[in-house]
């Protein structure tokens, strides 16, 4: 069974989505997330990162936040929201991209 979502945060969705694939006997291949916001999770990994440690299956995202200032940037029309992502990410992501 492979979970996909939009994000994660704290991982909880993710969780809940486990219990329930292994409650019907099958086990989780992986998760797909639409963007990796990069945010630090409870300790020093980023909150894919505790995921992927604590499930022992890969996250995959399709963008990360990486990937969205760098389209920001490129795009005249939306730069103006750089400086609000680039905050963003000083608050709460993670000090080193993975």
């Amino acid at each position: 069974m492979l979970i996909l979502d939009d994000v994660i945060s704290a991982g909880t969705s993710v969780r809940e989505s486990v219990d329930i694939i292994r409650a019907a006997g099958a086990q989780p291949a992986g998760v797909v997330i639409a963007l990796d916001r990069m945010e630090r999770g409870k300790g020093v990994l980023s909150a894919v990162q505790e995921v992927q440690e604590s499930f022992d299956i890969p996250v995959i995202a399709v963008a990360t936040l990486e990937d969205l200032i760098a389209y920001l940037a490129d795009s005249p029309e939306l730069a103006a929201n750089l400086d609000a992502v680039k905050a963003y990410r000083e608050t709460y992501g993670i000090s080193t991209p993975r």
